[in-house]
């Protein structure tokens, strides 16, 4: 019994030792597979981050363009509207402020990208609070601008365009304007249109809704998306 004791525990203790083994073994391994994988989800982050600044970038310029242009159709209504409050007879300049009142043109930006990051998880952003801004740039604050963009458009196509085409004539011009043409809106009777007082209240209405809304939200707009693209630079910068 003695001798059988003295036979089994090296065999024991062997035993252990080979367990303890695998068990480092399998430790390792893992480690190994959660480090290869650790770095695959890094270079997918990098890789959309470096797609999302690339659109973002391009965006943004856009949407100054559009800001700056919205700016000036507000303050051009604004003019006409100090001059059909005066006693000023019409003036051949006010064509490209009739035109403003009643152009109109909308937001876009490429969300394909933004698109894609939501497909696969926004925990792919390891930066909670790129993270957060990304999801508030395109969820709220775009979306926001993009809606009142729209409600703009809507009410220069059903409101105002109509009133144009009963009360006004086209002429072309020799340059081509801010509202991306050369045609102008003149009225046929500028005195009949001052009196009934309803272009005024359109106009009045609609620069109303672009102070308040449409370039508020530009500003808010652009103020996030610049914000956006400095946290992925400084990610893209720590990655190197």
């Amino acid at each position: 019994m003695r001798a059988s004791r003295l036979v089994s525990a090296p065999n024991w203790r062997y035993a252990v030792a080979e367990v303890g083994l695998i068990v480092v073994a399998v430790t390792i391994a893992l480690a190994a597979t959660s480090w290869y994988e650790g770095r695959q989800d890094r270079r997918d982050e990098i890789m959309v981050l470096q797609q999302l600044r690339q659109t973002l970038s391009e965006d943004l310029k856009d949407i100054n363009i559009r800001w700056e242009m919205t700016r000036q159709r507000e303050q051009k209504i604004m003019v006409l509207l100090n001059h059909l409050d005066s006693d000023r007879p019409y003036a051949a300049e006010l064509a490209k402020n009739f035109q403003s009142l009643f152009g109109w043109r909308v937001v876009s930006i490429k969300t394909a990208p933004f698109e894609a990051l939501k497909v696969r998880g926004y925990s792919m952003i390891s930066n909670p609070m790129l993270r957060e801004k990304l999801i508030s740039f395109y969820e709220d604050h775009y979306a926001k601008l993009e809606y009142n963009s729209n409600l703009d458009r809507d009410f220069a196509i059903e409101k105002i365009q109509p009133y144009f085409f009963k009360n006004f004539v086209t002429h072309v011009t020799a340059t081509s304007d801010v509202d991306g043409g050369a045609q102008v809106w003149v009225p046929k009777d500028y005195d009949n249109i001052k009196a009934e007082l309803y272009i005024a209240n359109l106009g009045r209405h609609r620069a109303d809704n672009l102070r308040r809304f449409v370039l508020r939200d530009y500003e808010n707009t652009t103020a996030i998306m610049r914000e956006i693209l400095d946290e992925i630079d400084q990610e893209l910068a720590n990655a190197n």
